[in-house]
């Protein structure tokens, strides 16, 4: 049997190369160098990506009456985004008000049957001064995102009724890392929330401290207190400046109407170049939604990333 010259042998494997990748057929490939930009630009474009981040109070999750998960994953995959026509889909859900393990993992199998990918949900033990306690959770599709660690804030002197749940992620397609506060600060008296939420500021500047390379810091969650409160000056006094996103109303009454701007997203923008958008999402029907869902309304946002950038 006579040899193929090497040339040729190597066409073959790079042909072949390309089908396997989804590159197109052998005729894609012509030797002008052309064809290698245009699969390199694919392979840029296929390791940038937009990981997209829920946060939700989801008012006593678990207990009774309260157990419609396969109505919760609905909104989370099929209502993100700030109108009816925005894309499906999510990849990271943050949780507060968690009763029991089962609910969150309850809602990560109901994403799993209506996304058809693998969702995985981490509970913290439930949490609280007295007798009432809840759990932090955090459910992620593991196509596009790691969380590769996550612990309870160690509460030295109990300042905080929840102590907040400390989230490293990481987005499996660029490699983008981030850390998450996901906190649900207490309601209890003014004289409460304010002590709350002007001790914020040493868990994000200690959480930021400790590490060397990663600055991406995102706190979330339900924190009682609309982001235009001057209780949040010594938190928005780090350097670099922290600042809010969303401070719509995302609490509903009992009528279904919009009430208090509770739910937010706090970051330093010069560390946190990843980000894209954020809104409020989206509810159809504010009363159905209050009456069967929860008396707070989800939050999103979008973070944008090609690579690690620190």
């Amino acid at each position: 049997m006579s040899k193929r010259p090497a040339f040729v042998v190597l066409w073959i494997l790079v042909a072949s190369a390309g089908l396997l990748l989804g590159c197109g057929d052998e005729s894609d490939f012509d030797g002008d160098g052309e064809d290698w930009d245009s699969w390199e630009e694919d392979q840029a474009i296929a390791a940038s990506s937009s990981l997209r981040v829920l946060s939700w109070n989801l008012r006593h999750e678990g207990w009774s009456g309260e157990t419609n998960y396969a109505a919760d994953a609905a909104q989370i995959w099929n209502q993100f985004g700030a109108s009816a026509s925005s894309p499906n889909g999510c990849d990271l859900v943050f949780l507060q008000e968690v009763m029991y393990p089962e609910a969150a993992e309850g809602i990560a199998e109901e994403l799993e049957a209506l996304s058809g990918v693998t969702w995985v949900a981490e509970v913290t033990p439930v949490i609280g001064r007295s007798t009432y306690k809840e759990a932090y959770a955090v459910l992620y599709r593991t196509d596009r995102a790691d969380v590769e660690d996550w612990w309870i804030w160690n509460d030295v002197g109990d300042k905080f009724e929840r102590e907040p749940m400390i989230v490293k992620v990481r987005d499996v397609r660029s490699g983008a890392d981030y850390t998450f506060i996901n906190w649900h600060t207490i309601f209890g008296s003014t004289t409460e929330r304010k002590a709350e939420v002007t001790q914020i500021s040493k868990v994000f500047g200690s959480v930021q401290a400790a590490e060397s390379t990663d600055q991406d810091v995102i706190l979330l969650g339900d924190h009682n207190a609309p982001a235009t409160s001057s209780w949040w000056t010594p938190f928005t006094s780090l350097i670099p400046t922290v600042g809010w996103k969303i401070n719509d109303p995302t609490t509903l009454n009992s009528s279904g109407a919009y009430a208090s701007a509770y739910d937010h997203f706090w970051f330093q923008a010069s560390y946190l170049t990843e980000f894209s958008s954020a809104g409020r999402d989206y509810v159809a029907n504010t009363q159905n939604f209050v009456t069967n869902l929860s008396d707070h309304v989800p939050i999103w946002m979008k973070l944008y990333s090609t690579a690690d950038t620190d």
